[in-house]
């Protein structure tokens, strides 16, 4: 009897180990634990040359990085997952700057030494872009929570008074 052949079959196998594979990435493991706190969502507050790290959603509503926490993870952990998940950089959260009304943690974190350029993975469901956003240009885009915008410029002049 003759082997049949389904190549429609190897194709879609094919297809699916491909899918698999890229969308099996993980966030880096979390190695700091300095602040054990839970939040139900928490995020990072990053800055290069005065601008501020966005992400822009598939709304095209902008926003710090962050999301939702996992069951038991440290708040800083959740900043650094969400972060690493919306933009594909790697930062280190320093230090828990608010808490918006919403119960969002923000954190301070810097760039990890290898963390690269900025390369939303091409799996992620959540966000459209990320970048760098001067505040002078806050005003050209639409917040996702327009109420924290008046908090995250008075992050970004606290963080030039005081160096950070």
């Amino acid at each position: 009897m003759p082997l049949i052949t389904r190549p429609w079959r190897t194709g879609a196998a094919l297809a699916t180990l491909i899918f698999s594979v890229s969308c099996s990435s993980q966030a880096p493991q979390c190695p700091w634990q300095s602040d054990a706190a839970r939040a139900p969502s928490a995020g990072c507050f990053a800055s290069e040359a005065g601008a501020v790290l966005v992400v822009q959603g598939l709304n095209g509503k902008i926003s710090l990085p962050g999301g939702s926490s996992k069951s038991g993870e440290a708040a800083m952990c959740t900043a650094f997952r969400e972060t690493w998940e919306e933009s594909g950089l790697k930062l280190v959260p320093r230090q828990r700057l608010a808490v918006f009304a919403t119960g969002f943690y923000v954190y301070r974190c810097d760039r990890d030494a290898n963390s690269g350029k900025i390369a939303p993975p091409p799996w992620r469901r959540e966000v459209r872009d990320a970048f760098y956003l001067a505040p002078e240009q806050f005003g050209d885009h639409e917040w996702r929570f327009p109420e924290q915008v008046d908090q995250v410029l008075q992050l970004l002049e606290n963080g030039r008074s005081t160096g950070a």
